[in-house]
């Protein structure tokens, strides 16, 4: 299967952060009562840098290995679905900035004709590694969507968590909240469920580029049987 390493670096990173966090369920004392000892706190708050970490990685790694395994098909320009587009040409549209305003017209009608041209252009699969360095919501469904994939399948909850990991990795790594601010607000158990909520969004996300790339939705299709 094209995602099978993929699953596995994922799994290998999670599995890095679930025996942290079984660790922490042994040291953090049984009682909710107790008072929980200072060490505790921080290792908790940093608990959201080191699954965010994972979650970061792994989502750049499926995307940069979907653009790599499009690309290694060797589609023609004219072939694709729109949206594939913005990643093909991404050079020739960020160039645009840098031109002369009185080249922008001709640049432009440059990039509209290689659009219907037939070339063969290989897709850069670092294209989103700046806008994924903060992975919310909105910047996976942007990713996403210039893949040609809608992300659909998320529940309210897990797109609330994912939200909530990186504004509480930021706090953490940017000083704003100290770690035992942050740790000492849930306990090892609810821990879990944010994480398990996390590795279940990452899952779904493979599902879904795994079948956008099987079943060629990034081409057009009248010419997916040419790259069958």
């Amino acid at each position: 299967m094209p995602y099978t390493g993929v699953k596995e670096r994922t799994t290998k990173r999670f599995g890095e952060v679930y025996s942290f966090l079984n660790y922490l369920t042994n040291i953090e004392p049984s009682n909710p009562l107790e008072n929980v000892p200072i060490e505790v706190k921080i290792m908790k708050g940093l608990f959201y840098v080191h699954l965010y970490g994972a979650f970061e990685k792994s989502i750049n790694d499926i995307i940069e290995t979907s653009i790599i395994l499009i690309s290694s098909k060797n589609v023609k320009n004219n072939h694709y679905e729109k949206p594939l587009l913005s990643i093909v040409l991404s050079n020739e549209i960020k160039s645009l900035r840098d031109v002369n305003h009185k080249k922008v017209i001709n640049n432009s009608i440059d990039i509209f004709i290689k659009t219907g041209s037939s070339d063969v252009i290989k897709l850069n699969e670092t294209y989103f590694s700046s806008s994924l360095q903060n992975v919310w919501v909105y910047t996976l469904e942007e990713s996403l969507s210039a893949l040609g994939i809608e992300l659909t399948n998320l529940e309210t909850s897990e797109k609330v968590t994912v939200n909530e990991l990186v504004d509480k990795r930021n706090a953490v790594a940017h000083g704003r909240d100290s770690a035992a601010e942050v740790g000492e607000k849930f306990r090892a158990d609810i821990l879990r469920k944010k994480m398990d909520t996390i590795t279940t969004v990452t899952q779904k996300i493979i599902d879904l580029t795994e079948l956008n790339f099987i079943n060629h939705k990034y081409i057009k299709p009248t010419y997916k049987r040419l790259y069958s």
